[in-house]
């Protein structure tokens, strides 16, 4: 195990700043104001280096990126029509209900509507913004509680091996000295993992349920490390309303993985000392008051609809059975997450290494509770999304945040040796694998992509061998460099590129070219995708090949989108009623969901004289 050295490893203080000031007189009160001063200048530097590097690791694609089905097209498609009638109790896409999930994203997503003066023609972007708002504060939150967790680990070593006086200085000190650059390196750890980097730019609820969680798991962390308990109004606040929040956006998620922290710490203390900080009847009402009227509001509009599908089909559902082919055994998550938590993965031996050796540690046990209760829920139940587990991550980047700071980069051992080459692997993966998987979808190569593919595998070669020599702050600039040019690469270069993977997007410049009128009956038959519906308009009928050509005939102005497959009877079912039509244009791409290649048949209605083609 190398030490850490004063510069490339952890900025400690100099000797003149671990000196602890003289209590007795003006000089060392003088030189207490000094110290602690520089901490909160540390904090600021720091918070803007993490919030920078959010922007940059976050933000780019945000806007290039097509609309992905099925989750996202469902929730923005359900967004906008709340914003078009107006109704913002009973969320739907079309005429459908959407009752799996609470209104929370949705209320979200239409106030950055409103919010971007174009509630009734809202880009998709906009929509997107909540999620890089959840993404840029999981970052925050981590921070902030990997420096709470370093002060207080500090305090306690220095408490434990100095007088009570001189002990409470140092450790105070001490910690601040560490704090940041445990939370520094915590923030940057979450927000260039590849699970947050994708949830930031797509309008669902993951990334907004996990800072709402991490906001209630800030406050109880908070509480618990506060030796005398007591009822702290705007902690309590945080906790109780932040819980509600996350009610609102994804049910019961947030209370299973909050219980389950406070029950570990509640068994293991065998005291209720921790509830009563909370507060709880105080707490619970705030919450009820933030849940409560909607809940009671959707339960008499749907007269009990709402509850029976979010809990007894979509919740109780997916625990018992695997639904929408997303089965997978126990176990599946720990391998998932190799992948999805890169390159905060590559130190989860270091990290769990470190656990075991401060196991008894307060910090170490909070965390404990935090992540491995929930993910053993999340390993037993049958239906297994890799975003399901994102709420546990923050206390793996919070852990190895802890790990580095205080305890450095190991190498004496093969094995922590070979997990730093997980950078170089993940880089060369990315790098290479991103550019290639565009030249197999559109047979062509992209020289920025090419470019940029080649700066991520060369700064995550850095990173290891940066990381094999001990030196971890610039370890740390490379990876954090590699990550988020892997995701510039992906997010605005790679898939918006690849336009084969974004049919509706074809299917809607296809019927800008052919259509006759200005406010045209638009059928799709043989493709359900709701990103046609984003993409056409929410009046666009999803029907079958015989309610297709029976509503085409008989409409004065219509497109109708007809699969390939079905053109034939399509236009037979027309010929019959005396109709005969060919297709003014074609749209080919692959569906998301299982790549399968398609063409799409656009018919219009009056006809032109338009020439055939893509």
């Amino acid at each position: 195990m190398t030490s850490m050295p004063p510069l490339d490893v952890v900025p400690n203080a100099s000797p003149k700043d671990e000196k602890l000031p003289d209590a007795a007189g003006p000089a060392g009160l003088g030189k207490e104001k000094s110290l602690a001063k520089a901490p909160v200048r540390r904090h600021l530097i720091h918070l803007s280096i993490l919030l920078l590097v959010s922007l940059i690791t976050l933000a780019p694609g945000i806007s290039l990126l097509p609309l992905t089905d099925r989750d996202e097209a469902l929730y923005v498609q359900a967004s906008r029509q709340m914003l078009e009638s107006g109704n913002w109790v009973d969320i739907r896409f079309q005429d459908n209900p959407r009752y799996k999930k609470p209104v929370g994203i949705y209320w979200l997503q239409g106030l950055a509507g409103l919010a971007s003066g174009q509630p009734h023609s809202t880009p998709l972007w906009v929509f997107r913004l909540p999620s890089l708002l959840g993404a840029v504060l999981v970052g925050l939150f981590s921070y902030a509680m990997a420096d709470r967790m370093a002060r207080h680990d500090a305090g306690s070593r220095h408490d434990a091996s100095a007088g009570p006086v001189a002990g409470h200085l140092a450790g105070h000190f001490a910690g601040q000295v560490v704090g940041p650059w445990a939370g520094l390196l915590a923030g940057l750890f979450a927000v260039t993992t590849v699970e947050l980097a994708l949830e930031a730019r797509i309008a669902k609820t993951d990334a907004m349920l996990c800072a709402a969680i991490m906001a209630s798991q800030f406050a109880l962390l908070h509480a618990y490390l506060d030796g005398a308990r007591r009822p702290v109004f705007w902690r309590n606040a945080l906790f109780w309303l932040s819980l509600g929040l996350a009610i609102l956006i994804k049910g019961p998620v947030a209370p299973m993985v909050i219980g389950l922290t406070g029950l570990g710490i509640t068994l293991t203390e065998r005291s209720f000392s921790l509830l009563r900080a909370l507060s709880p009847l105080a707490g619970i009402a705030a919450m009820l008051a933030v849940v409560l009227p909607w809940l009671l509001a959707i339960g008499l509009i749907s007269g009990g609809d709402f509850f029976r599908e979010s809990i007894g089909r979509d919740v109780l559902g997916k625990i018992a059975t695997a639904q929408e082919s997303h089965g997978a055994p126990p176990g599946t998550y720990l391998l998932v997450a190799l992948a999805t938590f890169w390159p905060l993965s590559v130190f989860a031996s270091l990290a769990f290494s470190f656990a075991f050796r401060r196991r008894t540690e307060k910090s170490v046990r909070f965390l404990f509770f935090w992540a491995v209760p929930a993910w053993i829920v999340f390993e037993l139940t049958a239906t297994k999304l890799p975003n399901y587990i994102l709420p546990m991550m923050p206390a793996l980047a919070v852990l190895t945040g802890l790990a580095l700071t205080q305890r450095g980069i190991v190498r004496d051992h093969w094995w922590f040796r070979l997990t730093y080459l997980g950078v170089a692997l993940g880089g060369l993966v990315l790098g290479i694998g991103l550019n290639a998987a565009l030249y197999r979808i559109e047979g062509e190569i992209s020289l920025s992509g090419l470019a940029l593919g080649i700066v991520v595998a060369l700064t995550g070669i850095c990173a290891s061998w940066l990381l094999l020599s001990g030196r971890l702050m610039p370890a740390i600039a490379a990876m954090t460099a590699s990550a988020a040019t892997a995701y510039l690469l992906a997010f605005a270069v790679i898939l918006p590129q690849a336009r084969d993977l974004w049919l509706s997007d074809r299917i809607a410049e296809a019927v800008a070219g052919v259509q006759s009128c200005a406010a045209p009956t638009i059928l799709v038959s043989g493709y359900g995708e709701p990103s046609v519906v984003f993409r056409l308009g929410t009046q666009t009928a999803l029907v079958d090949g015989a309610a297709a050509a029976a509503r085409f005939e008989s409409a004065s102005c219509a497109v109708a989108i007809v699969a390939a497959e079905d053109g034939a009877a399509f236009r037979a079912a027309l010929a019959r009623a005396g109709v005969n039509i060919s297709p003014a244009a074609t749209a080919t791409g692959r569906n998301v969901n299982g790549l399968r290649r398609r063409v799409m048949e656009i018919y219009v209605k009056p006809q032109m004289a338009l020439a055939f083609g893509d």
